[in-house]
């Protein structure tokens, strides 16, 4: 079966934005004078902090340690002495300890060299994602290790390469200028958990990483490995949909992937992965995309982890004078930032600009119960009504029109005529049935 023109019921076709910077050549970002690392990037537990004031670090060195299942480690980024331990809320909204490291005057250069690895097991790439800290860096940050340790069979293993939110390029990037290790990092991840097939799924809007990413498959010849392409739609990288598209299984209300034989990475994480295994690397840098109409040079970089938003605007040209806000993410689920000092973090995968036009807060009519919303929810719900019982404070009835399985993709909001806040509206409400441990 051709694994050609998929897609996923619903959605919406946006303006996309990427050709600010999908063209432009890498750049590596300068080393900054202090990084600050949050030992909170990843869903679980904070990891306990190894270091303290005037230690000396080095490039890779463990600063903080998993505690718990969920928790990840955390390496330091860079040379240098530790200047301070402070508390900070991240770019994502947690509120974090995080080491800062003064860098001045010491080497940056990173020493981590290919190793030739016999009798390659799947416990020694779960045990390399566990050691290196490694984390989901679509977004979710939820740690390699535990993903790729499953309690049920999986029979496919899915590298994402939709990135569907407008303005991102870093996966495109790398889908373009690393495909066979993207390939290689595949074949490592169906081994580490038995599946009998790897796919790399990549919307249609990326026809110079599909045409690379075909040849790179053609080279490596597997019979267990294969491309998939995606119909460009919103929003088509989220792990459900793009399951639903790809394989035409449908998770099941509360459940995960592993429900239905499948295990979703994105690109990024694949790298990463490739990295932990044959470099026994950490995961102390990223493909960053600082982008957007209100940043003089939009562009991809790779960034050390704790370089400031600030630093990175400034490496991408600074603002316009137009400049309206700062996102971390993209526009449709990313995070306005109330200033610019907050670190790249594990999960960053973007640093967006927007100019004062498209920072203005739409004006909110009452809604005309036209449907547009259900019409485009890809998940089936009716966000109209779950907005109007979150509002009102009617949690159960939420509930009953299953408002936990709502993705917050921002697809309602973004179709509604009234501009009404739908999505706010249902954060709100899933985070009272939360707190309320219902």
């Amino acid at each position: 079966m051709a694994l050609e023109n998929l897609s996923f019921d619903n959605g919406v076709k946006i303006p996309e934005f990427k050709e600010l910077s999908e063209n432009t050549n890498l750049k590596i970002a300068k080393i900054p004078l202090k990084v600050t690392i949050p030992l909170t990037q990843h869903i679980g537990a904070p990891s306990k902090c190894l270091v303290k004031k005037n230690d000396e670090v080095e490039i890779g060195q463990l600063i903080g340690e998993a505690v718990g299942n969920f928790s990840a480690n955390i390496h330091s980024s860079v040379n240098g002495k530790v200047d301070s331990i402070i508390d900070i809320q991240t770019a994502s909204g947690k509120n974090s300890k995080a080491v800062v490291i003064n860098t001045e005057g010491y080497d940056q250069e990173m020493k981590f060299e290919k190793e030739e690895i016999l009798n390659l097991t799947k416990e020694k790439i779960v045990n390399r994602m566990k050691e290196n800290g490694l984390v989901g860096m679509g977004g979710a940050a939820f740690p390699a290790h535990i993903k790729y340790s499953p309690n049920k069979a999986i029979d496919t293993v899915i590298i994402n390469g939709a990135e569907c939110e407008p303005y991102v390029t870093c996966d495109d990037l790398l889908l373009k200028t690393k495909p066979e290790i993207i390939v290689d990092a595949l074949e490592l991840l169906v081994m580490a958990v038995d599946a009998k097939r790897g796919i790399i799924a990549i919307e249609d809007n990326k026809p110079n990483a599909i045409e690379k990413i075909k040849k790179a498959l053609a080279d490596k010849n597997s019979s267990k490995l294969e491309l998939a392409t995606m119909v460009t739609k919103y929003p088509q990288g989220d792990e459900k949909r793009i399951i639903n598209a790809v394989l035409h299984r449908e998770v099941p209300s509360g459940g995960l992937p592993m429900d239905v034989g499948v295990i979703v990475s994105n690109v990024s994480s694949a790298n990463a992965i490739y990295e932990a295994v044959y470099y026994n690397k950490p995961l102390i840098e990223r493909y960053v995309t600082v982008t957007g109409h209100g940043i003089k040079e939009p562009s991809n970089f790779l960034v050390r982890i704790g370089t400031s938003f600030e630093d990175m605007i400034n490496e991408a040209g600074g603002f316009k004078e137009d400049f309206g806000k700062v996102i971390n993410g993209g526009p449709m689920m990313g995070i306005a930032q109330p200033n610019i000092k907050q670190p790249v973090e594990k999960a960053s995968n973007c640093i967006l600009v927007l100019n004062k036009e498209e920072s203005k807060a739409p004006i909110t009519n009452p809604c005309i119960r036209c449907g547009k919303c259900v019409s485009v929810c890809p998940v089936g719900l009716m966000p109209l009504l779950i907005h109007k019982y979150s509002l009102k404070e009617k949690f159960d009835k939420a509930q009953k029109l299953n408002i936990l399985d709502c993705i917050e993709c921002g697809s309602c909001s973004y179709i509604c005529p009234s501009k009404r806040p739908l999505v706010e509206a249902i954060r709100f409400g899933k985070r009272q049935i939360r707190q309320a441990g219902k």
